[in-house]
């Protein structure tokens, strides 16, 4: 995220210029809030729908439980958070067109 909000510093951008010598999102009194730039929101969104290619603790949780085959959830672990992942990329593209 400091990298894309310095990205928005050489851009231009005047809530970034202003905001220099604030630390973080900690703010003094007097001061508006900066808003998320389309790669910040692109990046957040990114993390959230985290494509996941082993998901370990699931595997682990039924090993535990005494499951016959554990390692059977990595195919549609695989698949749903594909698209979870293409369903938050088209979600950014689209909503950058729209408020750009």
């Amino acid at each position: 995220m400091s990298d894309l909000e310095e990205l928005e510093r050489e851009r231009g951008n005047k809530e970034y210029m202003e905001a220099e010598g604030v630390l973080g999102s900690v703010q003094s009194r007097g001061t508006r809030a900066r808003t998320a730039s389309n790669e910040m929101c692109t990046f957040l969104v990114m993390n959230i729908s985290s494509l996941q290619l082993i998901p370990v603790n699931i595997i682990a949780y039924r090993s535990q439980y005494g499951s016959a085959n554990p390692a059977a959830v990595i195919a549609p672990a695989i698949v749903a958070t594909f698209f979870s992942t293409v369903v938050a990329v088209v979600y950014c593209k689209v909503m950058g067109r729209k408020y750009n």
